[in-house]
This record gives structure tokens, sequence and C-alpha cells, in this order.
């Protein structure tokens, strides 16, 4: 098993992730507390319009590209060729049919404006961006696409305090962070043209079974970004404001165990491309508990000292968010048992399946923020979050013959976080914050060591290289180059 190539991988992507998530939330800190609630309310609404806007300049070709790239005999050349051309047509339309949505669905001309400047720029930023990080992560050597992800993000947090510095309007923060966008992805683009060529060729087999990723893809997708789309609707700018926020923290907090989803991804392909069931068994469950793990401990400090949290980085007037910020942290945990749920769906073939929880998720998770959000604001907003991750759950486990299997792997993680959190319970009061974001993470850690021993020795295992590991992979190097 390919475990050093995996972890070395994984470390890239963690280090860039970390880096420019943690500049990322920091900028966005700093420009909600410039811009208050009500106008942070709007940010996050171009913000998520942006997001699913860019999706559609991808639409699943990322799936598709690595899957046929994992094949034997494949032509890299060609498939990257065809993966740019196709993601500049898809971005051309995506930006088209966003101008007639605009102008159907937002009346205000203001954020009309917003939503303009932002979204353009965005799509033919996502884009670009999009064949640089593939590219290396299908050739395994993601630290060139941690790199890539690293100084896209550090160019927009940049940026964004610049021009809060210089006490820009929204309108121009919104056209600095599209623009950013861009330059990031002519740098992605730099990177890939000094190793491949990028203007010849043609390969349909990127189009093949493209529609169930383009799906499910949109649903992932869609699913982090209902909140403000449909709060905006359904209550005020402030509770749209306080809910960004505060979702803005998980958000982030989710990429650390998150780059182990994209550095397991090529290898659970490959497992399920060559029928070998049981190894892609016991990826899936080695996955699951370490992402689990992870998200249980970068969401416990969160999970318990949220009020403290929100009184530090956003400052008193933020306090209403602390409540939502509590509740939110839970989906940290939910997404970390659900990527690898999903993604053991994808990579054995049964995209179709996960597409259909997925569907059926967004049009609950719809129906929930309307709900909820009417009744209760941004907090309302938090309870849909997490009922719509419940519901993905099962859905997935019930979606996947061997689910119960791999979700298996996290019994021992969810026990000793229920354990975690009543101890929390009766020494809240007495145990200082600054102790306690500490304390509790590393005593969940060393229960974890007690309960579930065999998880260091599959790690050993799984790690370890072996005298023909290295041969394998220069080889696929050579064939990929």
């Amino acid at each position: 098993m390919k475990g050093s190539l995996i972890l070395k991988n994984a470390i890239y992507l963690f280090v860039s992730n970390v880096f420019v998530r943690l500049i990322s939330a920091l900028s966005t800190i700093v420009v909600a507390k410039y811009l208050g609630a009500h106008n942070y309310g709007i940010l996050s609404v171009a913000l998520s319009f942006a997001a699913i806007a860019g999706y559609f300049s991808d639409s699943g070709l990322t799936h598709t590209l690595i899957r046929e790239a994992t094949r034997s005999n494949s032509n890299l050349s060609e498939l990257m060729s065809s993966f740019l051309k196709i993601r500049i047509f898809f971005a051309l339309i995506t930006a088209f049919i966003s101008v007639i949505i605009i102008e159907i669905l937002y009346k205000d001309p203001y954020l009309q404006n917003v939503l303009y400047w932002m979204v353009m720029p965005t799509i033919l930023g996502a884009a670009l961006q999009g064949v640089g990080a593939v590219y290396f992560q299908v050739i395994e050597e993601m630290k060139y696409t941690a790199l890539i992800r690293g100084v896209s993000g550090l160019i927009t947090a940049i940026s964004l305090i610049l021009g809060i510095l210089m006490k820009w309007s929204l309108l121009s923060l919104a056209t600095v962070y599209g623009f950013s966008s861009m330059i990031g992805g002519l740098f992605g683009i730099w990177m890939v043209i000094r190793r491949i060529n990028l203007t010849k060729g043609w390969n349909f087999s990127l189009l093949k079974g493209l529609g169930s990723f383009t799906f499910g893809g949109l649903m992932v997708m869609m699913l982090p970004q209902l909140g403000p789309l449909i709060l905006e609707k359904v209550t005020d700018l402030n509770q749209v404001g306080y809910f960004s926020a505060a979702y803005r923290i998980p958000s982030v907090l989710y990429q650390i165990p998150g780059v182990l989803a994209a550095a397991f991804y090529p290898m659970l392909f490959k497992y399920g491309n060559n029928k070998q069931g049981g190894e892609h068994l016991k990826l899936s469950r080695l996955q699951i508990k370490l992402m689990s793990a992870l998200g249980i401990i970068v969401a416990l400090p969160f999970l318990i000292y949220s009020k403290w949290f929100i009184e530090i980085l956003f400052g008193e007037n933020w306090l209403v968010a602390s409540n939502i910020l509590s509740v939110l942290s839970i989906m940290v945990i939910l997404q970390s048992i659900n990527y690898p749920l999903a993604d053991s769906l994808t990579t054995l073939g049964m995209q179709n399946r996960r597409s259909v929880v997925l569907t059926l998720a967004v049009i609950m998770g719809i129906g929930l923020y309307i709900l909820m959000g009417k009744l209760w604001g941004g907090m309302g907003g938090a309870i849909a979050a997490i009922a719509t991750e419940l519901f993905l759950t099962l859905g997935f486990t019930f979606g996947n013959p061997v689910a119960k299997k791999v979700i298996g792997g996290v019994k021992f993680n969810v026990l000793t976080l229920l354990i975690i959190c009543g101890l929390s319970y009766f020494i809240n009061n007495r145990l200082n914050p600054l102790i306690g974001i500490f304390a509790l993470p590393i005593f969940y850690i060393l229960l974890i060591v007690i309960f579930d021993r065999s998880l260091i020795k599959e790690l050993i295992v799984w790690i370890k290289p072996k005298d023909n590991h290295n041969k394998e992979v220069d080889v696929r190097k050579k064939d990929l180059v």
C-alpha cells in the first residue's frame, strides 16, 4: 500500500491548507469587523453565489480526469489539453447564465453590482486554478497543488487586508476578491505549461459519465452555500452576517481533516478501478478513522468554548454568533465522517447513488433553511445545517453495501467524544479556556490511543515503505509525464 506517498501528499496539502485557511480566516475576521453584520451579510451572499458559479466551470471534470488519468496507458498531456478547453467553455456558459440569474433574483442595484464584480472574475479564476491543482494531484506531486492554492489564497488575503487599510467600500473589496482569484489561476496555468503541452489533443473520455459527477458535485458545492443564499430571502441581513461569520470557522476547520480526503482519493480510485475490494475497504476504514479523529480534535475547542472564541476574534458586538458557532462545530465532525463514506461510493463506481443522496439532502436542506431561518434566523440556519449532515450520514451508510464495515471504524472516536463532552460539562466553568482548548484535545488523543490500540499498528503498516513501492511510483510518473 502506498501509505508513505499518501501521507507525504497529505502533509503537503495540510501545510498549504492550514496556511491558506488561516490567512483566509484572519482576513475574514478583519473584513467582518470592518463591514459590520449587515454588509458582511451582503458579502456572504456574493461569496456563496461565486462559489456555486465557480463550480460550474468544472462541473465534475476533475473527477473524470482523475478517473481516466489513473488508468493504465493514459495520455496525460492529451487529457489535460482537453480538460483546459472544456473548462474554459464551461466558464463562458456559466458567466452568461449567471448574468440572467442575478438579473432575475436580485433587484437591489447595489447587491447586483457586488455580485457582478465578484462572480465574473471568480468563474474564470476557478477554471484556471483547477487545471493546475488537478494536474499535480494526478501525478501525486501535491506539493505543487499546495503551492498553487497557497499563492492564490495569499494573494486574496493580502488584497483584502490592503483594501481595508485603505478603507475601500464593500464593492471595491468584492472586486479585489474576484480578480485575486484570476491571478491565482494564471499562476496555476504557468506551473502546468512548464511541464506539459496544454494546446494539443482531444480526449472525449472526460465527458463519459460526467453527468453523474456534475450533478453530485453540484450538490456537494451547494450544501455549504445554501445558508447565506436562503437566509437572505427569509430573515434580515444581520442574521445572515452572524450565521456566515460563525459558519466561516467550521468551514476552515474542516480543511484540516479534509486534506486527507484529497490525498486518499487517487489511491481509492485505483483500487476501485482494479476491483481490489479488500484493499479498498482497508483504506476506506483507515481514512474514516483518521479523518473523524482529526475532525473531533479541531472541533472540540470551538464546540465547548464558542463564546470565548467569538468575543476574542470578533468582539462583543458579535456574541449573538457564539451559540451558532457551537452548533456548527458539530458539522466538522459529521463532515469528517460523511466525506470518506461518499468517496467510498464514488471510487467503487456507485457515483449515481451518491448523487441521489446528495440531491435529497439539498432538497431537504432548502426546506429546513427556509423553515428554521424564518423561526430562528442564524441559529435556525445552524440547526438546518446539522440536520442535513445527519441525513447525509444515513444516506451514504444505507446506500453503500460496505459502508457499515467502513463506518465501524469511528465507534471508538464517537465513544471518546461523548466522554469528553460529558467531562467538559462538569469542568467548563472551572477550567480557563486558554487551558481547556489544549487540554481537551490532548485528553481525547490519549483516550483514543487507549481505546483503539490497533490504529497505531495500522498506521505503521500503512506508512512503512516497501522495496517495490518506489519503483512503482517512478514508473507511474514516467508514464504520466
